[in-house]
């Protein structure tokens, strides 16, 4: 079973990725460590502070890589796993805006358009748009305080469990 946890940066995904993986024992695959690390990016956008990946050839690498795995879940994360259309389950965490921002710009240190993009992006539900676009049922997790990773973890265990028997 393949699971995609996404959201934008700063939301805890891989925090809850991480934790989650370890319960399961499933390989996660942090999608732009991968991206970088098999240098599938085209060029680093010095203004986003960020690298361009090209999508396709991250996919089909992903796939690849997968293929060769002996594992019974994959966790796939990272603010564009959602991207990846081969998910079995696709989760989409989000966090309160102002936690949002105190992650981005003190913790991060993001550039004030960076913190404002993420924000705006969580806020008007970009991720849960293309999610629907791509016609992909998924489910949507509120991490704002560090009691809420152990009761999402829990619910995704919870939801694999059910996918499994229904399957």
């Amino acid at each position: 079973m393949i699971i995609c946890i996404t959201g934008v940066p700063g939301v805890g995904k891989s925090t809850i990725a991480k934790k989650l993986a370890d319960q399961i024992d499933a390989v996660l695959i942090d999608i732009s460590d991968f991206a970088i690390k098999n240098k599938l990016y085209e060029e680093y956008d010095e203004a986003e502070q960020t690298y361009i990946v090209d999508e396709n050839t991250l996919f089909q690498e992903i796939d690849n890589y997968i293929r060769n795995l002996n594992s019974k879940y994959i966790i796939i994360e990272g603010n564009f796993a959602h991207l990846y259309n081969k998910c079995d389950l696709y989760i989409v965490i989000k966090t309160d805006p102002n936690i949002l921002y105190e992650r981005l710009s003190k913790e991060r240190n993001y550039p004030y358009n960076k913190v404002f993009t993420n924000i705006w992006a969580m806020n008007l539900e970009v991720i849960e748009d293309e999610l629907e676009e791509m016609k992909k049922e998924y489910y949507v997790f509120y991490s704002n305080k560090e009691d809420d990773i152990d009761n999402i973890v829990k619910e995704i265990k919870r939801l694999i469990e059910n996918k499994e028997k229904s399957n």
